[in-house]
C-alpha cells in the first residue's frame, strides 16, 4: 500500500473533511438565523404582538360582559321598543311572518266612483 501523506492545508482538509463540512453547515445556519431572519428581535416582536392581541381580547370580553349586563337589565317594555325600532329601521321579521315589499305605486284613474269602492 501506498502511504499518501499530504502536508499543509491539503492534508488538514483531507484529515478533517467531515468536521469542516459540519462547521460550514453551522456557519450557514447561524448566518441564516441571525443575519437574514433577525432571530432574537423577531421573537420579541412576535411576543409583543401576541400580548397586544391578548389585551384587546380582554377589553372586548369586558365590553361584551357590560353589554350583556345592559341587555339583561332591560325590562320587557324596553325590549319591545328596541324590537319595534329594529323592525322598522332594518326590516327585521319574526319567524313565521311573511314580509311584503311594495316597490312601486300604481296610479289608476277612477272614472266613476261607486259606493262600494274603498281604499
Amino acid at each position: 500500500m501506498q502511504n499518501n501523506t499530504h502536508k499543509g492545508i491539503v492534508g488538514f482538509v483531507i484529515k478533517y473533511k467531515i468536521s469542516l463540512i459540519l462547521i460550514l453547515i453551522l456557519i450557514s445556519l447561524v448566518k441564516q438565523n441571525i443575519l437574514v431572519n433577525d432571530f432574537p428581535n423577531i421573537i420579541f416582536q412576535k411576543q409583543q404582538t401576541i400580548e397586544g392581541i391578548e389585551l384587546i381580547n380582554k377589553l372586548l370580553q369586558n365590553n361584551n360582559k357590560q353589554l350583556q349586563e345592559q341587555i339583561d337589565g332591560y325590562t320587557e317594555e324596553d325590549l319591545s321598543l328596541i324590537e319595534s325600532h329594529a323592525r322598522f329601521k332594518y326590516g327585521l321579521i319574526k319567524d313565521g311572518e311573511v314580509f311584503y315589499q311594495i316597490n312601486t305605486t300604481v296610479e289608476t284613474e277612477n272614472v266613476v266612483e261607486s259606493s262600494e269602492s274603498a281604499l
